[in-house]
């Protein structure tokens, strides 16, 4: 089984997208040309549409097993939530937000002249 290589943290998610349009674009077009090809073969007309449907079904599913939806950080429950960026694989923060509270000492302005 092939390993996925580890995204670098330059990457802008371009690479991924090109995965996934690469995987769908060539998912349709294999199953669609075995389709064709059969059809040609065996004299019938119908093997292209379906090869080509089953070609873009299997696209899906495989973009959809390999690159994933998103991690639920909470249980599934019945009732819809609303969107939330940080459930999403590429758009999770590496950094915490910072602290709440005055800014420091050596960015503040003294109110009183001299």
């Amino acid at each position: 089984m092939k390993k996925r290589a580890n995204a670098d943290s330059t990457s802008t998610g371009a690479d991924e997208g090109w995965a996934v349009l690469t995987t769908l674009i060539g998912g349709f077009v294999l199953w669609g040309g075995i389709g064709w090809a059969l059809d040609r073969w065996w004299g019938t007309s119908f093997l292209t549409p379906v090869g080509l449907i089953v070609g873009m079904a299997l696209g899906i599913y495989a973009v959809v097993a390999r690159h994933g939806g998103f991690t639920p950080s909470q249980p599934v429950t019945g009732k819809p939530k609303q969107y939330n960026p940080g459930l999403y694989r590429s758009e999770r923060r590496t950094t915490p937000d910072p602290q709440p509270g005055p800014p420091p000492a050596n960015t503040r302005r003294e109110t009183e002249c001299p």
